[in-house]
């Protein structure tokens, strides 16, 4: 006799109506970042500025980042499997925290060389520096225009989203130099524009950075109220006790929670606990919009694993 083994994946759905959207999306802005990329160095190198090269290094992270978030939007459309029973979801964060990290990075060296050039600055050429920073700067809203629908709908989108948005900042930081150079011939408004663009950056690259690693640590959701799930759970009735909660997020805005019910006996003795376990998912969903949950149901005498959470 045979017997054919089949993997069911877990209750929940791992694609997006707007995955491949998004994943378009990304190409497209690869593609209009790669070109700039290429204009903005040789520019910078041309006019000697550093708000230029700035902006050419972080594209250059840019385009590192885009290959990062399509390959991860890749991998997180992949099903579940019996060794990743979750699928690849979290590909998206990590390609988030990844794209943090980077930008960082860039961001400490865009300080380090205008450190340098406030004491030794170099002559810039204003006028061409204004002009390759226009261009730059329209392919950068272009860029923004691309990516800011899918944004609010995934982690690894918004990453991606923030390293344009600060393209952008760099661009117009680098039209706003070169105009003060050309008209003033006051260089040190290059690396002083370049520090303020850096700080920018810098701020939204650490809110990323905080949040992926959040997820990646399993903490719980900042938009959902630990102990207001639990009263929640408390307050249904038959439910006696609630231990070992957990509640934590797969990826961004796919949250998830476990959690044992003890149930008082005329509950647990009867067929009553399957309307208990209704209740109970139907309001968090509804509630706390949680709506892949595991739930032990026990009788109030069942003796506990020894867990202390």
């Amino acid at each position: 006799m045979s017997h054919d083994h089949h993997y069911h994946a877990p209750d929940h759905d791992h694609s997006h109506p707007l995955a491949a959207l998004n994943a378009a999306r990304l190409a497209w802005t690869l593609a209009v970042i790669s070109v700039f990329l290429i204009v903005e160095f040789v520019g910078g190198l041309l006019t000697h500025s550093l708000a230029l090269l700035a902006d050419a290094g972080h594209m250059l992270t840019d385009v590192a980042a885009l290959i990062i978030a399509i390959f991860a939007q890749r991998l997180a459309l992949r099903p579940a499997t019996p060794s990743h029973s979750f699928g690849l979801l979290r590909a998206e964060v990590m390609g988030a925290l990844i794209n943090g990290a980077t930008l960082i990075a860039i961001t400490f060296w865009i300080f380090w060389e205008a450190v340098k050039r406030i004491s030794a600055p170099p002559e810039v050429h204003g006028g061409l520096m204004m002009a390759i920073a226009a261009a730059g700067l329209a392919a950068n809203i272009a860029a923004a225009m691309i990516l800011h629908g899918g944004s609010k709908e995934s982690l690894n989108m918004q990453g991606a989203y923030i390293h344009v948005l600060g393209d952008l900042l760099g661009s117009f930081g680098a039209l706003l130099a070169g105009a003060v150079i050309y008209f003033t011939g006051w260089t040190l408004a290059d690396p002083l524009l370049s520090i303020l663009i850096g700080i920018v950056i810098l701020y939204s690259s650490w809110g990323l950075l905080k949040r992926s690693t959040s997820i990646l640590l399993n903490a719980t959701p900042k938009d959902i109220d630990y102990e207001a799930v639990r009263e929640a759970l408390e307050d249904i009735p038959h439910v006696v006790e609630v231990h070992d909660l957990h509640i934590w997020s797969i990826s961004a805005g796919n949250p998830s929670l476990s959690a044992h019910l003890r149930l008082s006996p005329d509950c647990a003795d009867s067929a009553h606990w399957q309307i208990c376990l209704r209740q109970t998912q139907d309001m968090l969903r509804e509630k706390f919009h949680i709506t892949h949950t595991t739930l032990q149901l026990e009788p109030t005498a069942y003796e506990k694993d020894g867990r202390s959470v």
